[in-house]
């Protein structure tokens, strides 16, 4: 009876995590320092990995090294699970968690690469994210382009250095300012 309920038990594991990775789409946004913007949605539940890296520019295999990002802005792309977490609601929760009142840039770190964006895969996720925003944000809906990974040192990163990363964010103003936001 053991074999047979942890047989049972196994099976079932296996037909979720098949399902979930069957089901997995991504959704990718920017929304400053992409240390902050992985670590402010990584544990939301549905959502299985946060990768940092680059994307909405025009500059081939960007690297994180002065003037090697071009015109690409840091970004986050999120792995989901649309059976649990809607594309509407991480468009909500970006607008939380970023200035969408300021497009040059994020908190203290300033210029292109640190802007907002939210990128969209088709025409009922431009709606969506147009609908979401906010009355005053001047955060760009632009098409989803190639996402280039950042190396490996910069994945997780608020993990790995809990308090560069926490003084860096303090720092910046990054909480400070989104408090403001949502007490407007």
């Amino acid at each position: 009876m053991k074999k047979i309920t942890f047989a049972a038990a196994a099976l079932f594991m296996f037909s979720s995590m098949t399902s979930t990775a069957a089901t997995a789409e991504t959704f990718t946004y920017s929304g400053g320092c992409f240390w902050c913007t992985e670590a402010d949605t990584e544990n939301l539940y549905g959502v299985s990995e946060v990768i940092s890296g680059f994307t909405g520019g025009t500059t081939a295999n960007p690297r994180y090294e002065p003037g090697k990002w071009g015109d690409h802005r840091e970004a986050a792309q999120v792995v989901y699970d649309p059976n649990i977490i809607s594309y509407e609601e991480l468009v909500r929760h970006v607008f939380k968690t970023i200035d969408y009142e300021d497009n040059g840039g994020q908190f203290c770190d300033r210029g292109r690469s640190y802007s907002p964006a939210i990128y969209y895969k088709n025409e009922t996720e431009r709606l969506i994210a147009e609908r979401l925003a906010p009355k005053n944000s001047i955060v760009p809906i632009e098409p989803e382009s190639t996402f280039y990974p950042v190396r490996e040192e910069h994945q997780d990163f608020y993990k790995k250095q809990t308090f560069k990363y926490k003084y860096y964010r303090f720092s910046c103003g990054r909480d400070s300012r989104l408090n403001t936001l949502k007490e407007n």
